[in-house]
């Protein structure tokens, strides 16, 4: 199952998706979008969030935690 599926999967129940880059480590959450996949690092003004595309989401970062609540 590819990271992206497990996302779609995820986010039918949980609330968070966490996800981090493998190779740089950074973590952020994750959600599905019309564009791919978009990605929240938690700066408070948004500067280092993104939008990926789906084949980008499945080789370059991974789910580590789903969180339901």
């Amino acid at each position: 199952m590819t990271e992206y599926a497990k996302l779609v999967l995820a986010e039918q129940s949980c609330h968070t998706i966490e996800i981090r880059e493998k190779e740089t480590g950074k973590e952020g959450v994750a959600n599905s979008c019309a564009d791919g996949v978009e990605l929240f690092y938690g700066a408070d003004d948004g500067n280092d969030d993104k939008t990926v595309d789906i084949e980008t989401f499945n080789r370059e970062f991974e789910i580590t935690a789903m969180l339901i609540a």
